[in-house]
């Protein structure tokens, strides 16, 4: 499968107490003088306490379907170059018309080998670490999805706003590019799903979402809003972000209003969405019935590709039970 995950050093992380792995280890320095006291004082992480928050009453929540709509433009598709073969798969690069703009969105459609059509569907939204990327080539986070396609089912990968060769060229702070990105970013999963309506290869009633960490997290956001269309969610290395957004784009709007059936599998020692303020909050207020949602914790950090061993029974587990084995 192309693309490797990319470690950086710009994130905080956590590990098991008794891990002895080779990266792990301490960085040792020499004060060439006396240290601010800010330097040596107490660390005050953002936090937000969801057992006291409440999402917005109806009539607001039904006021944010504005900003989430797109009219149903023709797409235009149009294939990009020969297919990629791999033994067990053959890749597909498409565009389509973006929602916004006058841009063109491009889609990595994975068809499994082997297996006849239609084909089961899980469209892909990866984490951050591809924000950086300059080129869709080299596709990243693959390994948290290449086991769906071996599977023998397909797996969707859009080019969303801000990833890959789409990122933005003027990217300043403030509520209203927040706001934006995260818009054209559903409008961009939209518009997939509304290519995947074409297709007469594709099982239209067996589609499920999978996002990881940044595709997690405001995927519940996303997944919220189409799942009129799925029958199934799974969010690896998500949480509740502690920060408070801008109206129309909170987290808590909109996972009590998520209905089908959501798998979330996270790292016990992960820094960025911790157990218990982030991760165990939004298991909470999801509103699927108690017997169709699960929480699964690995002991590892953010990355849960890390226990692959254990990942992939739990996702396909999920996938069997609610689209259907594949035969």
């Amino acid at each position: 499968m192309r693309g490797a995950r990319r470690r950086t050093a710009v994130d905080p992380e956590t590990l098991p107490a008794l891990d002895r792995s080779p990266q792990n280890g301490i960085r040792c320095v020499r004060n060439a003088g006396e240290l601010p006291a800010a330097a040596t004082g107490l660390i005050h992480t953002q936090e937000r306490d969801f057992r006291h928050a409440r999402p917005v009453e109806d009539a607001v929540f039904r006021a944010y379907a504005p900003l989430y709509a797109y009219d149903k433009t023709p797409l235009e598709a149009r294939v990009e170059g020969e297919p990629r073969d791999a033994p067990d798969w053959q890749e597909h690069t498409i565009s389509i018309t973006a929602a916004y703009g006058r841009e063109r969105l491009p889609i990595h459609l994975f068809l499994p080998k082997r297996v006849h059509p239609p084909f089961q569907t899980v469209v892909f939204f990866p984490s951050a670490r591809v924000v950086m990327s300059p080129d869709s080539q080299k596709l990243g986070d693959l390994p948290f999805v290449d086991y769906v396609i071996l599977s023998g089912r397909a797996v969707l990968y859009p080019i969303y706003q801000g990833t890959y060769e789409r990122q933005l060229r003027f990217e300043l702070p403030g509520a209203s590019q927040t706001t934006e990105l995260l818009t054209d970013r559903f409008k961009d999963l939209g518009r997939s799903l509304d290519y995947l309506a074409t297709r007469s290869d594709i099982d239209h009633d067996r589609l499920a979402y999978l996002g990881v960490s940044m595709g997690a997290a405001e995927g519940v956001i996303y997944a919220t809003l189409v799942q009129d269309r799925l029958k199934a969610v799974i969010l690896l290395d998500g949480g509740f972000f502690l920060t408070r957004p801008p109206a129309g784009t909170d987290q808590l709007d909109f996972a009590p209003r998520l209905k089908k059936p959501v798998l979330m599998v996270n790292g016990r020692y992960d820094f960025t969405f911790s157990l218990e303020h982030a991760q165990r909050p939004l298991m909470e207020w999801i509103g699927a019935p108690a017997g169709d949602k699960r929480h699964v914790v690995f002991d590892s950090p953010h990355d849960v590709s890390m226990r692959r061993a254990e990942l992939v029974p739990e996702v396909l587990g999920w996938l069997d039970k609610y689209l259907g084995r594949v035969e």
